[in-house]
């Protein structure tokens, strides 16, 4: 099943990684390409 990337909204074909935001006071799972959750991970990194 294909994905949309939550940041780059490109189409993510087969494995995709998922990244946890929060969204009205809740945790959303959202779906990332592999180069947005590279550069999610380094955002959280601090």
């Amino acid at each position: 099943m294909d994905e949309q990337c939550f940041y780059c909204e490109d189409t993510v074909e087969g494995k995709f990684h998922h990244g946890l935001f929060i969204q009205q006071n809740e945790q959303v799972d959202k779906a990332l390409c592999s180069d947005c959750y590279k550069d999610w991970l380094e955002g959280i990194k601090g």
